[in-house]
C-alpha cells in the first residue's frame, strides 16, 4: 500500500483534489468548487429517465452544503461535462438553453421597463457585473451595468461593504443574474448579498430588497424545515405586493425552507426538451431532483385546495431545472447549470414582465386564479411518496411541478380584483364555519358568520352551505375592479336522523373499539363510542348518502370507513375497522413471516441473483471485501459491497445487485428486510427498487443520498403495492463516484402477516373513592402479566366518558387479577373475567387520605418577649389513613394564587442555539414591545432590570445575593457576569468568563459558582468547567466535562453537581454526568429515563428531582427523583402540563417551575407549579408577569430575562416573594414550636397539634410582624398543605421609633428616594447601621433611655448630613433627610 493510500481519508481526498486542481489549472480550464464542498466528484442528481431528458451527465452541486442548523444552501447544480472556453464567443453559442430557447419555452413577451428585480444570495460575487456583462454581450442583450443604473450590488444594509467571496455561491450569482437577464433583459438588476449563508442573515438582505423599492425577489437556497420557521415568515418575508420567488430543492421529493413559507412563490423544477412535433414546440417533465412535499410546520394558504397536505404544499409552479437539459450560465467561463436556482429568478422575471402586483395583494395566489395560462406538466416524478401527487406530475396541481410552467404572463399579474363578503345565519342566529365559494375561490364563516373573499374581477355564482343546512347560492354575482359585493345567506336546517351501530376490529378479534365517527370531509364534531360495546350514535341530515369515517382511538389500526344512505327514518350501520398490516402495532397482533434469507457468504453472486454494471468499468456490487472494511451492517461473516472509496479519485459507479424473481402469488403484504450500512456523500445514492415487469421498469421503496445510514441497522420495507405478483424482483442500485461505501447482509424477502393471538381487551376507568373524579395516570397491570399494563388518561373531548380512562390487551383469558397503583392513592385489585376476543369491564376505586385543618392559619400578637399557643386540629376526611410529618418554614407563605392574567402565546418555539448576530431589528423591537406590554399582579414583584437583554443565561443564589452569567443578546453570545443585590436593588458587573456560553449549567456549592458546558460562539459544547469565587472576584477552571451538553438541567445534592440530558447538535439526551467539587472529578449517574434537554431540577434532600424537558418536537410532562444510594431513577407525580425551557430553581423545600413552552413547541406560557416531594404532588403558584422562556433562575424565586419568541432577548427580572430558603430542607423558625413531629390519623380520625410562638429569642431584636407556616408534609393526592402563621410583636413601653426618608436631589432632578443609603444611629451606650430600603426608608425601635440620638445619613456621590433627634415612648419619631450632590453642579 502507498504511502498516499495509508493516510488518513480526509488527507487522500485533499492530496487527490489538489492533483485535480493542479490538471484543471494547467490545461486553464476550471469549474467554480463550492467553499466547503466535499472533494469527492457527485455523480448526476437527476438520473434523467425522462424522455425530455438529454441523457444522463456527470454534475456537482455549486455550493458547499449547509452544516448547522439555521444555514442554508445554494440550489444550483453545474455539469462538469460542458466547461466552454471563456469571453464572448462571436462564431459559437455556448452550450444550455440561452435567451431565445428560454421566451419561446415559456411563450413570454419582451418588457419589463423600469421594473427591478432582486437576486438575495450570500457571500460576495466579485466579478458578478463583469461577467454578467460578458453574458449579456453574448445574447445580443442591452448593457446592465452599475455605471447606466441597470446593475446595482448591495450588502444586506443597503451599502457596499460586501461579505467576503465564496466561489460556490458566485456561481449561484451568475446564474441567478443571468436569467433575469434571458428572460426581462429590460428589468434592473439589484443583487443583495447577505453576510453569509444564516438564514436570519438571507432574511434581511430579503428585507433589504424590498427597502430598495423591489417588487420582485429571488431566493435560490433553502435549509431543512425547524420547528422555528414561522417566526422568520413574519420577520423576512411577509411583504404584501412582492412577489418572492423560492426553490424548492434539489435532493428530490422533500421539503425546504423558504420554499414552504406561504409568503414565497415555491418554485419547483422540470426538463425541457425541444420537440417540433408539438404544437408548443417543446416537453416538459418533471425533474427527479426538484423539491415537493407537505411541510411540517407551515399552516396552508387558502388559495391551495389539494386534499392530500393539510399544510402548506410545494411546488406551486415551475421552470426548467434539469441540469442535463440546463441553461447556459457565464462565470468565468461558459457553462450548464441546473438546478431550482434556475427555475426561482425565471419566476421571479416573469412575475416582472407581468407587471407590478397590486398593492397589498398576495402574488404567489395569482397563478391559482388564472391556471389556464400555465403549461401543465403530466409526467415525470421526484420519488415515491404517499399521496403520490406530492411527488409524481400528474393532470392538475402536482409537487414537482405545481401548477405548470409559465404560458405567457397571464398567471403572473394581479389583473383586477374586487372583494365579496356578507353574514351567513339560520335567520336568527350567525353560523360559523359555513363554506362559501365565489367560483373557485373558498372560505369559511368566522364565530360571527362573517365571511370577506378577495377575487379576480369577474362574474361568479356565489354558495353558502354548511352541514346539516340545505345550501343556497346567488347565480350572476358581478365583481368589479376595486368593487365590495355583499351577499348574505340565511340558510335552512334540514330534517335530523341518527345514524347508529357498532364500531368492531376486522382483522380476526372482533372485539369492540373506542373510536371517533364522523362523516367525512364535514366540519361536524366526531362522536366517540362506548369503549366497552363500540356502540356510537350520529345525527346526519335526513334524505341523503353519507360516507363515516372512522378513527380508532387505539394504536395500530386504519382508518374505516362505510358508506350509509338514509331517509326520514333512523338506521343502523356496523363498521368494522381493520388492523395497520404494515406495522401490525396493534395490542393482540403480531407478525408471521414466511421465506428466505440470503447471507452473501460466498464470494461470488448467489443463484439467481445478478450484478449489473452500467458504466462497464467493472466497479460493481462484490461478496469480499476489498477495502478491508469488515461488516458493518449487523451481519457476520460474508456480505454484499460496493466499496466506491477503493475505487479512488477516478472511479464512477452505476452498479445493481438484483435478486431472482419472486413468486407473491396469493401474498397481498411481501415484505424485504436486510442488514445495511450505507456511507453517504452527495455524490452516492443508494436505492432499493423493486419491478414486476422483469426490470422494465423500478419502483423506489427506500432512498438515501448523502444523508448516511451507518450500520449496524435492519432495514424494513413493505412490498404490499407488489402483492400478488407472479414475478418480483427486488434490486439494491447504487450510484458513485469516489463516494464511500454500502454493504447489505441477509437479505430476508418473503410474506409477512398480521395475524391476531389469544387474548381480550380489558376497559375501564380509575377513580378516586373520596371525590368520584376520574384518576389520571394511574398504572393498570395484570398480575398474571406484568408486562400487559397501560395507564389511565384524560378524556377531555368525550361527553359521555369520564377522565381516568385506561384499556389493556390481555393475553390470558378467564378469570384473572388486575391491579390499578397511583402516586398516594392505594393499590386497588379487581378481578376481571376476561373474555376471549371481547372487552371487559373492570373498574377501580382507589381510596386516599384527604386532610382539612382547622383553623386554617394562626396570628397571634404578643407583648415583648412574650409566648402564644394554638392548637390546631388535623382531620383526616379521606377513605385511607395517613401519617403526617409536622414541619415549618420561615418566610412569607405563598397560597397558590392566579398572579397575573394566564397566558398562551400561540408559535413556534425553538429549542436550537442561537447564531450569533441573527436576530433582526424587527424582532428585537417585537419582543422589547412584549415585555414592556407584560401583565401585572401581584405577587410577583419587579425588580431591576438586568443590565443587557439576556436569554440562556444560567443563574445561583450565593449568600442571598443573585449571580448571572453567559446567555446570549440578541447580537452575541457573552461571557459576562453580573451579581444582584437585594438590598442595593441593583446589579453590578464582575469578572467575566474567560469566554461566552449560551445555555450553560450554573450551580452555587460552598460559596462558589460553578459552571458548565453551554454553546460556544461556534455551536460547540464547551468542555472546560470555570470556578468563580466571590470572594476574590476570580475564576479558576475544574476538571474538564468529559461529555458537555447546553440547556442541559443542573442542580446540587449531596455535595455533587448532577448535569442531566442536554443539547448538542440537536437536543435530547440521557446522560446524566456527576461533578464531585471535592475530589475535582466527573462520573455518570444512571442514565435518565428519557431523551431530555431544557428540563428543570432541583436538589431535595439527598435526592435529585426533575420535571418536564423536550427532545426537538416532543415535549414531556413527566418527573423523577434520582436516589444516589441505588444509582436509580423513579418517577414521581406529573406535572399537570408539558413544560420545557422554564425557570426553575428550589426553594422552601420544593422544586419550582415558572414559564416556558407547553403544548409541543406551540404555545408559551407563565404558569407555575411547585413539587413538594412529601406529598408527591404539584400545586399551582401564582402566573408570572413575564411570559417568556430560556431564561434564567436562582432561590429566592427570581427569574432572570428569556426570550418572548426565537431569540428575542429581553432585560426583564422578577421575584416571587416568600420563596427564599435556599437550604433543601427549609430550614428551622426559631419563634415557632409543635408539640408533635408527627401524627398517625386513620380514615374519618382527627389528632391535634399544639402550635407555640415565643417572642423571647434571641432572633426577635425589634418589634414587628413576623411570619412562617407550618407545614403538613402527608402523601395525600390533593397538593401540599400548611399553616400561615402570623406572630406580632409590640415594643416594650419604653421604646420609641425612629425612622424616616433619605431622598437625594441632583443638578438637574426632583428629588428621589435614595436606595441603599447608610443611616448611622449613634446613642451614649450603642451604634446602629442602617441601609435604606427601595423606597429610601429606614426604621429601628430603641429604648428611650438611649436619648439623645445622633444620626448621619451618607451615600456615595452625595454630601452626607447629621442632626440629633429624640424619641418617646410607644411614639413614632420621623427625621427626614434631603442629601446633595457633593460636588459642584455646573
Amino acid at each position: 500500500m502507498s504511502v498516499l493510500a495509508a493516510a488518513d481519508p480526509a488527507a487522500r481526498r485533499l492530496s487527490a483534489w489538489l492533483l485535480a486542481l493542479a490538471v484543471a489549472v494547467a490545461t486553464v480550464i476550471a469549474v467554480p468548487a463550492a467553499a466547503g464542498a466535499s472533494t469527492k466528484t457527485p455523480l448526476p442528481r437527476s438520473k434523467a429517465t425522462s424522455p425530455t431528458s438529454a441523457g444522463q451527465h456527470p454534475t456537482h452541486n455549486v455550493c458547499a452544503e449547509a452544516e448547522k442548523a439555521g444555514q442554508a444552501s445554494c440550489m444550483s447544480v453545474v455539469r462538469d461535462d460542458v466547461i466552454g472556453p471563456k469571453g464572448v464567443q462571436p462564431a459559437d453559442t455556448p452550450a444550455g438553453f440561452g435567451p431565445a430557447d428560454l421566451l419561446s419555452a415559456y411563450n413570454l413577451p419582451s418588457g419589463g421597463a423600469g421594473q427591478t428585480v432582486a437576486i438575495v444570495d450570500a457571500f460576495d460575487d466579485p466579478t458578478a457585473e463583469s461577467d454578467l456583462a460578458v453574458y449579456r454581450q453574448q445574447y445580443g442583450l442591452p448593457p446592465c451595468t452599475t455605471a447606466n443604473g441597470c446593475f446595482k450590488k448591495i450588502d444586506q444594509r443597503g451599502g457596499t461593504s460586501y461579505p467576503p467571496p465564496d466561489s460556490g455561491w458566485a456561481g449561484e450569482i451568475s446564474l441567478d443574474v443571468d436569467m433575469v437577464s434571458a428572460i426581462c433583459p429590460s428589468c434592473n438588476i439589484l443583487l443583495v448579498e447577505s453576510d453569509d449563508n444564516y438564514m436570519d442573515n438571507l432574511g434581511a438582505a430579503v428585507n433589504q430588497a424590498v427597502a430598495q423599492g423591489a417588487k420582485y425577489v429571488s431566493n435560490s437556497y433553502g435549509g431543512g424545515e425547524g420547528s422555528d420557521e414561522t417566526q422568520y415568515d413574519d420577520s423576512f418575508f411577509h411583504h404584501p405586493g412582492v412577489a418572492i420567488t423560492a426553490s424548492t430543492g434539489d435532493d428530490g421529493y422533500g421539503t425546504s425552507y423558504p420554499a414552504v413559507s406561504p409568503y414565497v412563490t415555491a418554485v419547483g423544477g422540470t426538463s425541457l426538451a425541444k420537440d417540433t412535433s408539438t404544437t408548443r414546440g417543446w416537453t416538459e417533465a418533471a425533474w427527479s431532483g426538484a423539491g415537493s412535499g407537505c411541510s411540517t410546520y407551515e399552516t396552508k394558504p387558502s388559495f391551495q385546495t389539494d386534499s392530500g397536505c393539510s399544510r402548506r404544499a410545494v411546488a406551486d409552479v415551475s421552470a426548467v431545472a434539469d441540469p442535463n437539459t440546463g441553461v447556459a450560465v457565464y462565470y468565468g467561463g461558459w457553462h450548464v447549470y441546473g438546478g431550482t436556482s434556475a427555475s426561482a429568478p425565471i419566476i421571479a422575471s416573469t412575475y416582472a414582465l407581468g407587471g407590478t402586483p397590486a398593492a397589498g395583494s398576495s402574488p404567489n395566489s395569482f397563478p391559482y386564479d388564472q391556471t389556464s395560462d400555465l403549461n401543465d406538466v403530466t409526467s415525470g416524478s421526484n420519488g415515491s411518496c404517499d399521496p403520490a401527487y406530492l411527488c409524481k406530475a400528474g393532470t392538475g396541481y402536482d409537487g414537482p411541478t405545481g401548477l405548470g410552467t409559465p404560458n405567457g404572463t397571464g398567471a403572473f399579474h394581479s389583473g383586477p380584483r374586487g372583494v365579496v363578503s356578507g353574514t351567513v345565519t339560520d335567520g336568527t342566529n350567525a353560523l360559523a364555519e359555513a363554506k362559501v365559494s365565489v367560483g373557485d375561490t373558498t372560505t369559511t364563516t368566522d364565530g360571527q358568520g362573517h365571511y370577506t373573499l378577495n377575487v379576480p374581477a369577474g362574474t361568479y355564482d356565489v354558495t353558502a352551505s354548511k352541514f346539516g343546512y340545505t345550501s343556497k347560492s346567488v347565480s350572476g354575482v358581478a365583481v368589479a375592479d376595486g368593487q365590495t359585493v355583499t351577499e348574505n345567506f340565511a340558510l335552512t336546517a334540514k330534517a335530523i336522523v341518527n345514524v347508529t351501530g357498532t364500531v368492531r376490529d376486522g382483522s380476526g378479534h372482533g372485539w369492540p373499539l373506542y373510536a371517533t365517527v364522523r362523516v367525512k370531509g364535514e366540519p361536524t364534531s366526531a362522536v366517540y363510542t362506548d369503549p366497552r360495546t363500540g356502540r356510537f350514535s350520529i345525527s346526519v341530515p335526513a334524505g341523503d348518502t353519507y360516507s363515516l369515517q372512522v378513527d380508532a382511538l387505539y394504536p395500530g389500526y386504519s382508518q374505516g370507513a362505510a358508506d350509509v344512505t338514509v331517509g326520514s327514518a333512523d338506521v343502523n350501520k356496523d363498521v368494522d375497522v381493520a388492523v395497520d398490516q404494515t406495522t401490525c402495532s396493534a395490542a393482540g397482533y403480531t407478525y408471521h413471516y414466511a421465506g428466505s434469507t440470503q447471507s452473501f457468504d460466498g464470494t461470488t453472486a448467489p443463484a439467481g441473483w445478478t450484478v449489473d454494471d452500467k458504466v462497464g468499468n467493472g466497479q460493481t456490487w462484490v461478496f469480499t471485501d476489498p477495502g478491508n472494511r469488515t461488516n458493518h451492517t449487523g451481519g457476520s461473516g460474508g456480505f454484499a459491497n460496493i466499496d466506491s472509496d477503493k475505487y479512488g479519485n477516478g472511479g464512477s459507479q452505476n452498479t445493481s445487485l438484483i435478486s431472482p424473481a419472486l413468486d407473491f402469488s396469493g401474498q397481498a403484504h411481501p415484505y424485504l428486510s436486510f442488514r445495511s450500512d450505507y456511507y453517504g456523500i452527495s455524490s452516492s445514492v443508494g436505492d432499493v427498487d423493486y419491478s414486476v415487469d422483469g426490470g422494465q421498469t423500478w419502483s423506489n421503496v427506500w432512498h438515501h443520498t448523502n444523508d448516511s445510514a451507518r450500520g449496524p441497522r435492519t432495514e424494513s420495507v413493505d412490498l404490499s403495492a407488489a402483492g400478488n405478483k407472479s414475478a418480483v424482483q427486488v434490486r439494491f442500485h447504487y450510484t458513485g463516484k469516489f463516494s464511500w461505501w454500502w454493504q447489505v447482509d441477509d437479505v430476508f424477502v418473503g410474506s409477512r402477516s398480521c395475524d391476531p393471538t389469544s387474548g381480550g381487551l380489558v376497559v375501564g376507568q380509575v377513580q378516586d373513592k373520596n371525590t368520584g373524579t376520574g384518576v389520571n395516570g394511574a398504572s393498570v397491570t395484570s398480575a398474571d402479566r406484568p408486562a400487559e399494563k397501560a395507564t389511565s388518561a384524560a378524556t377531555p373531548d368525550d361527553p359521555n366518558l369520564g377522565d381516568g380512562f385506561y384499556w389493556l390487551y390481555s393475553s390470558v383469558t378467564g378469570s384473572h387479577k388486575i391491579t390499578a397503583t397511583a402516586s398516594n392513592y392505594t393499590s386497588q385489585d379487581v378481578t376481571v373475567n376476561v373474555a376471549a376476543n371481547w372487552a371487559t369491564e373492570g373498574n377501580f376505586s382507589l381510596a386516599a387520605p384527604r386532610i382539612t385543618i382547622t383553623p386554617s392559619s394562626v396570628s397571634k400578637t404578643v407583648a415583648w418577649q412574650g409566648q402564644a399557643g394554638q392548637t390546631v386540629t388535623l382531620k383526616n376526611t379521606g377513605t385511607a389513613p395517613v401519617t403526617a410529618k409536622i414541619g415549618e418554614r420561615t418566610g412569607t407563605y405563598q397560597p397558590a394564587a392566579q398572579g397575573a392574567p394566564l397566558q398562551k402565546v400561540k408559535g413556534d418555539y425553538s429549542s436550537g442555539r442561537f447564531q450569533p448576530g441573527k436576530v433582526d431589528a424587527k424582532a428585537k423591537a417585537k419582543a422589547a414591545a412584549a415585555s414592556a406590554a407584560a401583565p401585572y399582579a401581584p405577587p410577583w414583584t419587579t425588580t431591576a432590570d438586568y443590565p443587557s437583554a439576556v436569554m440562556d443565561n444560567g443563574a445561583a443564589t450565593i449568600d442571598g445575593k443573585v449571580y448571572s452569567v453567559g446567555g446570549v443578546d440578541g447580537l452575541a453570545t457573552s461571557a459576562k457576569t453580573y451579581v444582584y443585590d437585594p438590598a442595593a436593588q441593583a446589579w453590578s458587573a464582575l469578572a467575566s468568563m474567560s469566554a461566552g456560553r449560551e445555555a450553560p449549567e450554573v450551580a452555587a456549592l460552598n460559596g462558589k459558582l460553578y459552571v458548565f458546558g453551554g454553546w460556544s460562539d461556534s455551536g460547540d459544547t464547551v468542555a472546560k468547567t470555570e470556578i468563580y469565587d466571590p470572594a476574590a472576584n476570580t475564576w479558576t477552571t475544574g476538571a474538564d466535562n468529559p461529555k458537555p451538553f447546553a440547556g442541559a438541567g443542573v442542580t446540587v445534592a449531596d455535595g455533587k453537581i448532577y448535569v442531566v440530558g442536554g443539547c448538542a447538535d440537536a437536543c435530547g439526551q440521557t446522560g446524566v454526568q456527576v461533578y464531585d467539587p471535592a475530589s475535582n472529578s466527573w462520573s455518570s449517574a444512571h442514565a435518565y429515563p428519557e431523551s431530555t434537554a431544557w428540563l428543570g431540577c432541583g436538589g431535595l434532600g439527598d435526592k435529585v428531582y426533575c420535571a418536564g424537558g423536550t427532545a426537538g418536537t416532543a415535549s414531556s410532562k413527566h418527573a423523577y427523583a434520582y436516589d444516589a444510594s441505588s444509582d436509580s431513577w423513579s418517577s414521581v407525580a406529573d406535572l399537570p402540563i408539558d413544560l420545557w425551557a422554564m425557570s426553575s430553581s428550589t426553594a422552601n423545600g420544593q422544586l419550582l417551575v415558572s414559564g416556558g413552552v407547553t403544548n409541543g413547541t406551540s404555545t408559551l406560557t407563565n404558569q407555575g407549579f411547585a413539587y413538594d416531594p412529601d406529598a408527591n404532588a404539584w400545586t399551582a403558584l401564582p402566573n408570572s408577569n413575564n411570559t417568556l422562556y430560556r431564561g434564567a433562575a436562582a432561590c429566592g424565586f427570581y427569574k432572570i430575562g428569556g426570550s418572548t419568541g426565537g431569540f428575542n432577548a429581553v432585560k426583564n427580572s422578577e421575584q416571587l416573594p416568600g420563596y427564599d430558603q435556599c437550604d433543601a430542607a427549609g430550614g428551622d423558625v426559631p419563634w415557632l414550636s409543635e408539640d408533635k413531629s408527627e401524627v398517625t390519623i386513620k380514615a374519618g380520625g382527627t389528632a391535634k397539634v399544639v402550635v407555640s410562638l415565643n417572642a423571647d429569642v434571641d432572633t426577635i431584636t425589634q418589634p414587628g410582624t413576623f411570619t412562617a407556616q407550618v407545614t403538613i408534609g402527608a402523601k395525600t393526592p390533593y397538593g401540599a398543605l400548611a399553616v400561615p402563621v402570623t406572630l406580632t410583636v409590640n415594643p416594650p413601653k419604653t421604646w420609641g421609633k425612629i425612622t424616616g426618608t433619605v431622598t437625594g436631589a441632583g443638578c438637574t432632578g426632583a428629588p428621589a428616594p435614595l436606595t441603599g443609603a447608610t443611616v448611622q444611629i449613634d446613642s451614649w451606650t450603642a451604634s446602629y447601621t442602617l441601609k435604606t430600603d427601595k423606597n429610601g426608608q429606614y426604621v429601628l425601635w430603641l429604648d428611650t433611655r438611649n436619648n439623645p440620638l445622633t444620626l448621619i445619613a451618607a451615600k456615595d456621590g452625595w454630601a452626607p448630613q447629621t442632626r440629633s433627634v429624640k424619641i418617646a415612648k410607644l411614639a413614632t419619631t420621623t427625621a427626614d433627610f434631603a442629601l446633595k450632590p457633593d460636588h459642584t453642579c455646573s
